[in-house]
């Protein structure tokens, strides 16, 4: 098992030095990435995620991997929607400080020193995890950074989007494809595959988790046709201009 509570840590610990040093432009940076979010909101997100899971706030039913389901997928939207809107008039140095106070719980839970509130969704350590581990970079791109992209947390949060994009093939009754990232390789869907797609790992953690647009998922190295395996890229919804980090 990865130490997924030291990646965790690690990756709110950049965030927080990245915010801290963007100073008052935190306030009005747009996040690329994530174009309706500040770097202020981004910030907001990820507190609000560490405080909601750490008192048992998120709930139960509230299926952050049914990537297809319209209907959880938007009442996801209005969880995130909330908890941004409670935090309106909070700075970013206040957010920082709540993020602080809930993540000393939240990684307590996540090395199992305590138990998640059992109000908690499945999987919810990983969930965490890959949250924080991308919106590392969806930060650093909004600051021009690039220092943290080797983080543990990214290179985990491939491996989850891997596993979403699984049960989405599933659902949707795809082919096999093979994805190779460096020396780590996946097939998701039976039987053997029909495609393979290779790349960077980074690049390929940014391209699942639906920070690239069509034309770049397509750009990408396959060896097959990418267009059956498209919407496996878009588990929050279609990127439609390219994001270059």
């Amino acid at each position: 098992m990865p130490d997924l509570a030291g990646a965790y840590h690690d990756a709110r610990l950049a965030m927080a030095a990245l915010a801290r040093d963007a100073g008052d432009e935190a306030n009005d940076t747009v996040v690329p990435a994530c174009p309706e979010w500040t770097v202020r909101d981004l910030i907001a997100h990820v507190t609000s995620i560490a405080s909601d899971l750490a008192v048992g706030k998120m709930p139960s039913d509230l299926n952050l991997i049914a990537f297809w389901d319209d209907d959880m997928s938007r009442r996801r939207e209005e969880f995130i929607d909330d908890a941004l809107a409670r935090r309106s008039d909070k700075t970013v140095e206040q957010l920082l400080d709540e993020w602080d106070t809930a993540a000393t719980r939240l990684e307590a839970m996540i090395r199992g020193e305590e138990p998640f509130p059992s109000a908690s969704p499945p999987l919810v350590e990983w969930i965490v995890v890959t949250d924080v581990g991308q919106h590392l970079q969806d930060l650093q791109g909004a600051l021009g950074k690039t220092e943290y992209r080797d983080a543990l947390a990214t290179g985990l949060s491939l491996r989850s989007y891997v596993e979403g994009m699984r049960f989405r093939a599933a659902h949707d009754k795809l082919p096999a494809l093979r994805i190779r990232a460096g020396t780590r390789e996946w097939v998701i869907g039976e039987g053997e595959p029909v495609a393979t797609v290779s790349g960077d790992p980074f690049e390929l953690a940014r391209a699942s988790s639906g920070r690239r647009s069509p034309d770049q998922i397509r750009a990408l190295n396959w060896d097959g046709d990418p267009e059956p395996f498209m919407p496996l890229f878009y588990p929050y919804g279609l990127r439609e201009s390219a994001l270059v980090e």
